[in-house]
């Protein structure tokens, strides 16, 4: 490698697409692994829940594992994944942005020290920053997931599904109530 392209892989590598899309592709990952976790969580937390109709809903509370192996069992293995797609689409979002977003605060608004030093307050301020303009961002992304992570329930309560794939589920919410409802 010459010096020049030595000096341009490192003008690349310093950019803001490249920063965003290795933060994203990072994100993604972490979120492919962890995602059974997620969506066992929210079938844990509606346990119990009444439905639109104001009943309860009759179903066995259970543990992690017992949640997991029920929706294999009762739903499919693939189901486990059921709404991966826009958890994805989130962390592409939100990551990406959050992760640029502070660079750009720290360097650009806040500025380091001229000893070079960047203080704890800066580094707050600008996480915080970046964390809620992120999170601002990518909150449809958060809803169409958990419609999505939903759908298990009302089938095994023997309702139609609302939404069948993320796409439709954005379309959906912004025909029913704007874009404000998302």
């Amino acid at each position: 490698m010459t010096g020049g392209d030595r000096q341009s892989a490192l003008v690349y590598a310093d950019s803001f697409w490249f920063k965003y899309t290795l933060s994203a592709l990072a994100a993604v990952v972490a979120e492919t692994v962890t995602y059974p976790l997620d969506l066992t969580k929210t079938r844990l937390m509606i346990q119990g829940e009444k439905n639109l109709e104001g009943n309860s809903i009759t179903v066995k509370k259970r543990g992690m594992v017992s949640t997991v192996i029920g929706i294999v069992r009762e739903e499919g293995a693939t189901k486990i994944f059921q709404g991966l797609t826009p958890a994805l689409y989130r962390h592409i979002v939100y990551t990406g942005c959050r992760m640029s977003i502070y660079e750009i605060i720290r360097e650009k608004v806040l500025k380091r020290n001229p000893d070079g030093s960047f203080p704890i307050w800066k580094s707050s301020l600008g996480g915080l920053t970046a964390g809620a303009m992120g999170q601002f961002i990518a909150s449809p992304t958060d809803l169409v997931k958990v419609q999505m992570q939903m759908e298990g329930r009302r089938r095994l309560e023997g309702k139609p599904p609302r939404v069948k794939n993320t796409a439709q589920a954005f379309r959906k919410i912004v025909t029913e109530e704007g874009f404000r409802g998302l």
